[in-house]
């Protein structure tokens, strides 16, 4: 990736890695990526802001030296410290250890434990100022949670500039990087939704709250650290928009319950329908799910939205079931806080799928209300008299948390 003019004096100075096709061990980036790095030449000194993947060192400093000497770099701000931002800062600092180290309290700690050696720190607060020249500032916004509690924004005034790191960017390597002067749209816009999903989903409130913030500043061009930079208004708004929409969890007024389930041979099946007609007849709002049939994207979404989430399973040798775990490893402890999970279904021999469904919820930060119930085999009809019982209980338990 060739080191360019972004606007005025500011230029962009990260590195492409082409070959990445797993992020983070979970996502697929089958267009490689881009680590973003910037860099503001003013007369007060020269600024980066983030640095890149350390097997990129290399690249990254010759980038830096084709522009300034390392010598003259007189500040580093660090929005955020994973380490394919942060890994290659180690080494410039170890060139330049006058460099003065901006960013959040917990972007300190972070970068402590990353460069094993001591350096000029400086936690930023918000709203901060750090004044580059009489005539250009900067001025730090701290937006927790996108998606790391580190991160903040960056905001240049004088080219209506924010640095979002992650917040906005997109998992591809383009041969350049400007969102105006890519013809193909719709692969921008498929890689922006992947990498919100992945990455982005679990903190909607915490983005809405970026998008908040970023939308009270004068802004007409956002550098991200990832993919193609949003070099316009237009684009800004357009990324804006989709983050908005995507974040903007749509909650009933009525009790809302997610139900899941899998069923080998229709008993487990019948124990569902009993639940779900008890549900409904309390006037809850149910989106039951069959795995691994059903779509587990549009899965999550709709445990998002639900105040309980239930689980229907038999057991196979001593355990639950793959589909259903994949739908619990789909989550985490920030979709689970705060709602109500329970497990039934019904097993041939031992019955552990329900005991083990619990401990996992529990450990989603699901608020577990009751033990779950199993029955062995085909219910009878006091079985299913039972499994009426069990789900009004869990309805009004329910109601009742809800109601405090």
């Amino acid at each position: 990736m060739q080191v360019f003019n972004v606007k005025n004096n500011v230029y962009s100075i990260g590195v492409s890695d082409k070959g990445l096709r797993v992020f983070d061990i979970m996502m697929e980036t089958k267009h490689g990526s881009t680590y973003n790095s910037y860099l503001i030449k003013e007369e007060g000194g020269v600024t980066i802001i983030d640095g890149v993947k350390a097997q990129f060192t290399a690249k990254w400093l010759d980038n830096i030296r084709s522009l300034v000497a390392i010598e003259d770099i007189k500040y580093l701000v660090v929005q955020h410290t994973e380490p394919d931002h942060s890994g290659a800062i180690p080494a410039l600092l170890a060139l330049n250890p006058n460099i003065e180290v901006y960013g959040s309290f917990m972007a300190m700690a972070n970068l402590k434990e990353i460069n094993n050696a001591s350096f000029k720190s400086n936690v930023v607060r918000p709203k901060q100022e750090l004044k580059l020249s009489e005539r250009q500032s900067l001025f730090f916004h701290p937006v927790p949670n996108v998606h790391w509690p580190d991160t903040i924004i960056t905001h240049d005034p004088l080219n209506a500039i924010a640095f979002t790191c992650d917040f906005l960017g997109q998992h591809i390597a383009p041969p350049q990087l400007r969102y105006s002067q890519e013809k193909n749209k719709q692969i921008i816009e498929e890689e922006i939704k992947l990498y919100y999903d992945a990455i982005m989903a679990p903190f909607k409130n915490d983005a809405l709250k970026s998008v908040a913030t970023l939308k009270s500043l004068d802004v007409s061009m956002v550098l991200n650290s990832h993919g193609y930079i949003l070099d316009t208004k237009e684009a800004v708004d357009w990324a804006v928009d989709k983050y908005i929409k995507w974040s903007t969890v749509h909650k009933s007024d009525k009790l809302t319950v997610t139900v899941v389930f899998a069923s080998a041979y229709g008993y487990t099946k019948s124990m569902k329908d009993v639940v779900v007609d008890e549900l409904l007849k309390a006037a809850a709002l149910v989106h039951v799910f069959e795995v691994p049939n059903d779509d587990l994207a549009t899965i999550v979404t709709r445990i998002e939205e639900s105040d309980a989430l239930l689980v229907a399973s038999p057991t196979f040798v001593g355990d639950g079931i793959k589909p259903i775990y994949d739908v619990l490893n789909s989550l985490n402890p920030v979709m689970g806080y705060g709602k109500y999970f329970s497990a039934f279904g019904s097993f041939g021999w031992s019955g552990e799928a329900i005991r083990n469904y619990m401990n996992r919820a529990s450990e989603l930060r699901f608020k577990i209300i009751d033990e779950g119930f199993k029955v062995r085999l085909k219910p009878s009809e006091k079985e299913f008299d039972d499994t009426r019982l069990y789900a009004r209980n869990f309805i009004s338990k329910v109601k009742a948390e809800l109601n405090k």
